[in-house]
């Protein structure tokens, strides 16, 4: 029920493309088995981004990674991206698991990078720009599989 419940209210708020809605086993892996990691990203959709912002008022990406991983995993991630980047393990695509991290090149970001979490299937959630503030998106999508840089796990 809470699945079904999540899945509407995901789509009904349009946070997931069309072609995502579309998924060949009906969407419903970008529910992750962690309760914790759900009301996290709920309570966080749709909040404003905002370059070097770390509230609900405003956050932008890096932020957004350090906020999850300390609420929903209780560990400490680096202020920006390329840090985040060396403190992880490079992983393989095909070896992703819910809570490893995504990192791209950017080139409307000052720093170059961008990064976010990923969720399960091919999904990850992030705070994407000024527009479209912390949302669901998904690596296939064509923007960023071609910028992506690597995924990383925790050391």
């Amino acid at each position: 029920m809470k699945k079904t419940l999540l899945i509407t209210v995901l789509m009904l708020l349009g946070l997931v493309s069309s072609a995502q809605k579309q998924s060949e086993n009906g969407f419903t892996d970008i529910i992750t088995p962690d309760t914790t990691l759900n009301k996290f990203m709920m309570y966080w959709l749709r909040k404003p981004y905002k370059l070097g912002g770390n509230t609900e008022k405003g956050i932008d990406c890096s932020q957004f990674n350090k906020r999850l991983y300390m609420d929903v995993y209780g560990s400490n991630l680096e202020n920006v991206c390329y840090k985040q980047w060396n403190q992880t393990t490079r992983v393989k695509q095909d070896s992703l698991i819910t809570g490893d991290l995504v990192f791209f090149r950017s080139k409307s970001s000052p720093s170059g990078w961008h990064c976010g979490v990923f969720i399960g299937y091919t999904y990850f959630i992030h705070a994407a720009n000024k527009y479209e503030g912390v949302k669901i998106s998904s690596l296939n999508e064509p923007r960023y599989m071609k910028s992506i840089r690597g995924f990383g796990r925790l050391k």
